[in-house]
């Protein structure tokens, strides 16, 4: 339970860095909002969704104790290098050290591909993050995950980066019975 309150912590700490979006709606893969819609996958059952007010949508692993976080807003803002946004991502961390940075294409766009680790309130914490920018917003896919589960957690991260694709419009109807 422990590990659940530090990452709702890290995550708050980390969203100080965006502003709140309006609520939207998550079904069968697919986020939408007033501002975005985007796929993104769907998680399995071991991968809890939590509400967190400035973020898209979170995910908690209880078994690996890592958070996926995926957010998108499309605020008007500065020209803002990738290698900033990345670093406004990692407020409230201590000892940060880049162990892979590499600049990439998603969806179209350059992007920033990044490893890190880092601690927080001193636990160690290993952080892979995507960020990058298009048609006037701003997207972050963030894992935070112990060292020990990291690979694992990392893999299942990347699926659904690579399933991660903006949809044009506001055509998802969603019902809720």
């Amino acid at each position: 339970m422990r590990f659940l309150y530090i990452f709702i912590l890290i995550l708050l700490l980390i969203s100080c860095a965006t502003t709140k979006s309006s609520s939207g709606f998550f079904l069968d893969g697919i986020y939408k909002n007033s501002e975005l819609k985007y796929v993104i996958g769907l998680f399995p059952e071991e991968w809890k969704a939590i509400e967190v007010e400035t973020v898209n949508l979170a995910f908690y692993n209880k078994n690996s104790h890592a958070v996926i976080y995926v957010n998108g807003k499309c605020k008007k803002s500065s020209d803002v290098s990738l290698e900033v946004l990345r670093m406004h991502l990692l407020i409230g961390f201590r000892d940060k050290k880049i162990e892979l940075s590499e600049k990439i294409n998603i969806e179209g766009r350059e992007g920033l591909h990044s490893i890190i680790t880092a601690k927080m309130d001193g636990v160690l914490r290993k952080i892979e993050g995507y960020v990058f920018k298009k048609d006037g917003c701003l997207y972050d896919l963030i894992l935070i995950s112990p060292e020990s589960s990291f690979e694992l957690n990392s893999i299942f991260f990347n699926e659904r980066v690579k399933e991660f694709k903006i949809l044009k419009g506001s055509n998802i109807n969603i019902v809720i019975e």
